[in-house]
């Protein structure tokens, strides 16, 4: 009888535990799933702030990929960008970059070149792109000045190209930069700022009709 318990007791505990794990890694398992089952309608592209969006739970639908990169800047996206979208075949591209960039000094130039390749080969492919305009940082004037810079170059270029874009500092940020009821540092957002995201995201699927 004490045996018997005992295995009793083993298996509730692993099935808690299993369900523990399931629950906390279960974006994660979404999204391996949604990648096995091979193209997404929508592809999220981007640096850690992508990355860390937990898209599906967000949007509520399981026909999104998070193809985010910690870490990377435009550069790198150029040789990510035929293998994480154009061969996903996705509807619709949500493209955010650019705060690597600056943090590494990177040349305004050379962002706004390697930004503009990745928006015309997600065009040229009949992908619909979306630009999120580049977040602020907390408390840097300096960065601030060069997400603007960048920023004005992106508005002007999808006006002229009928790209829409997502402008979220006036949502989150005030005149010093990220505000921290939105940040989890720095740079990145917590969940509170995630929901603003997708609620603008959400806005243009239904535009589009996707």
């Amino acid at each position: 009888m004490k045996i018997k318990n005992l295995l009793i007791f083993s298996l509730l505990f692993n099935l808690i535990f299993i369900g523990i794990c399931a629950y906390i890694f279960r974006d994660k398992l979404i999204q391996k799933i949604v990648s096995m089952k091979g193209d997404s309608k929508i592809v999220m592209f981007g640096n850690s702030l992508t990355a860390q969006g937990k898209w599906v739970e967000l949007l509520g639908r399981t026909d999104v990929l998070n193809s985010g990169f910690a870490g990377l800047n435009t550069y790198h996206f150029l040789g990510l960008l035929n293998d994480n979208v154009i061969e996903r075949h996705p509807e619709i591209c949500f493209v955010e970059a650019g705060i690597n960039d600056i943090t590494v000094g990177v040349s305004a130039e050379k962002i706004q070149e390697n930004y503009t390749t990745i928006l015309k080969t997600i065009q040229s492919n009949n992908i619909i792109p979306i630009v999120t305009l580049t977040f602020y940082e907390q408390n840097d004037p300096v960065s601030k000045a060069e997400v603007d810079r960048l920023n004005d170059f992106l508005i002007e270029y999808c006006q002229k190209h009928n790209i829409k874009y997502i402008n979220l500092n006036p949502l989150i940020s005030d005149s010093t930069g990220l505000k921290a009821e939105f940040a989890v540092d720095k740079t990145h957002l917590n969940e509170k700022g995630y929901k603003i995201w997708a609620t603008e995201i959400d806005r243009i699927l239904k535009a589009e009709k996707i």
